[in-house]
């Protein structure tokens, strides 16, 4: 049997956790494989998927505590790798935030764990603990690279509000990172600030919780699906995939939304989801709900209205899943 180094595992796991996201249809309001938006498309993020599992095998590498890879760097060079197979743009900044170091934690969980006999559920609660550690002892140096990144690519933000501590490190402010050097502040207490108004940065400050919930979410509605065959819309996977998509959707108002529309429009569309997900949850038939569900898609995708930051979570909790034995 081939032993395959634990870092290309690793990448290959978080490449395609990130195919498995975007692969999944009908997630309503993204990018899927029966729907491209106006100038990205369905191939755009696969080809950011694949470019990117050099940057992920860097990442996961594995080495000691006082050696860990840099998220900055890193990240630097994963956005920049994600848009140089395609023309289609930024497609995966969310979720190279939350990727990069739950990849930098597995190579680092990987190799201490040695020969030890570990249950992939202590593999994956192990891999989020560590995560969670490298987000909060990230440095000034990640902060700049954060910062150096976002300004190369074009992506809306809740503005903050006035009076608030925040405001001057306004994302789309240059000065930014001028006071970032002066001040000395990591990336940890910016992604701390911004928690308030972006789900991505609040998975920083809260050790990936709802990136774990959707891992945990996932397993037991792909396990439902493959008891139940009849019920699914194309594989088990893409049945367990689009059905927790839609648990999160009526749950949690997306904050990509509201950065775009406003946080009444996430509130909306937030509502909506969860009178079709009230619906659903009553037979659990998505082989039979497809046709709303198509028609809550093209609503949203006229409207504009796209849940990329729970895209972002998608990706991430399909990775930790994968990790704790998720197969496809």
């Amino acid at each position: 049997m081939i032993q395959i180094p634990f870092n290309e595992e690793i990448a290959a796991s978080a490449a395609l956790s990130m195919v498995l996201e975007a692969a999944s249809y009908p997630k309503p309001g993204n990018v899927h494989r029966l729907q491209d938006f106006k100038d990205t498309s369905f191939e755009h993020f696969l080809a950011s998927a694949l470019s990117v599992q050099s940057v992920f095998m860097k990442s996961a590498a594995g080495s000691g505590d006082s050696d860990l890879p840099a998220f900055g760097p890193l990240f630097y060079e994963a956005v920049l790798k994600s848009m140089s197979l395609q023309s289609g743009g930024n497609t995966h900044f969310g979720t190279l935030i939350l990727l990069l170091p739950l990849t930098i934690a597995a190579g680092h969980v990987f190799e201490t764990a040695g020969n030890e006999s570990c249950s992939p559920k202590e593999i994956g609660n192990a891999v989020v603990l560590k995560a969670s550690e490298i987000c909060r002892t990230t440095t000034v140096e990640d902060a700049v690279c954060f910062y150096e990144t976002f300004g190369t690519l074009s992506i809306p933000v809740q503005k903050p509000e006035k009076g608030m501590k925040d405001y001057e490190l306004d994302l789309t402010e240059s000065a930014a990172i001028e006071k970032i050097k002066l001040e000395e502040i990591p990336l940890f207490d910016l992604m701390a600030l911004g928690s308030r108004r972006d789900m991505v940065a609040a998975e920083w400050v809260n050790g990936f919780e709802k990136s774990k919930k959707f891992a945990k979410k996932l397993q037991k509605n792909k396990a439902w699906f493959e008891e139940n065959p009849k019920k699914c819309f194309k594989s088990t996977i893409n049945s367990a995939v689009v059905y927790t998509f839609l648990e999160f959707l009526a749950k949690y108002p997306d904050t990509f939304i509201a950065a775009k529309h406003g946080e009444a429009e996430s509130l909306r569309v937030q509502k909506k989801a969860a009178k079709l997900m009230k619906k659903l949850k009553k037979s659990k038939n998505l082989k039979k709900m497809i046709p709303k569900i198509q028609k809550f898609d093209q609503k949203l995708q006229k409207e504009k209205n796209n849940p990329g930051s729970l895209a972002d979570i998608t990706a991430a909790g399909i990775f930790i899943a994968i990790l704790e034995g998720l197969t496809i």
